[in-house]
């Protein structure tokens, strides 16, 4: 288990690394608006990766992604970019926003002011936290998807 998670750290220093190198407008020019495919293929990687990214797997997001990517036949390259959607700072308000729309439909509470971060509240909302990271990794890779293809119908290479 300590082996995973180092190589799940090392993996995410690599790309940011990767990302910090290149900057922001050379990354996206080689890795999105000319990498192979054509564009629904694209904004369907990405979809998929955010969609993995958002998912309630907390640490098999990498090897989840790469799965379904190969399995679909999706550009792994966009995949596992889409799937850091999810980095550090962000984690806790995914988690808030993931109980919030959850709750409706498993039938807990939003109301957290009084609530301590103990075992028992784990047990209590996880059910609740679950429903609600996969209904926002579905909405989310929805609108991620749409505006993907939206970008590289405007910026991109159409490629048959």
């Amino acid at each position: 288990m300590k082996n995973f998670v180092q190589n799940t750290l090392q993996s995410q220093k690599v790309f940011y690394r990767y990302f910090r190198k290149k900057g922001f407008k050379r990354f996206l020019k080689e890795n999105v608006l000319e990498s192979a495919g054509s564009n629904e293929v694209k904004a369907k990687s990405v979809a998929l990766g955010v969609w993995v990214g958002l998912s309630p797997f907390w640490g098999f997001h990498t090897v989840g992604v790469l799965f379904l990517a190969s399995f679909f036949k999706l550009n792994k390259a966009l995949s596992y970019m889409s799937t850091h959607v999810s980095f550090p700072p962000f984690i806790p308000f995914i988690i808030l926003v993931s109980m919030i729309l959850g709750s409706p439909f498993s039938g807990g509470s939003i109301h957290f002011g009084e609530e301590t971060l103990d075992f028992d509240f784990i047990k209590t909302h996880l059910m609740q936290y679950v429903v609600g990271s996969l209904i926002l990794s579905s909405v989310c890779s929805l609108l991620f998807g749409f505006l993907t293809y939206a970008f590289l119908q405007k910026f991109g290479r159409r490629v048959k």
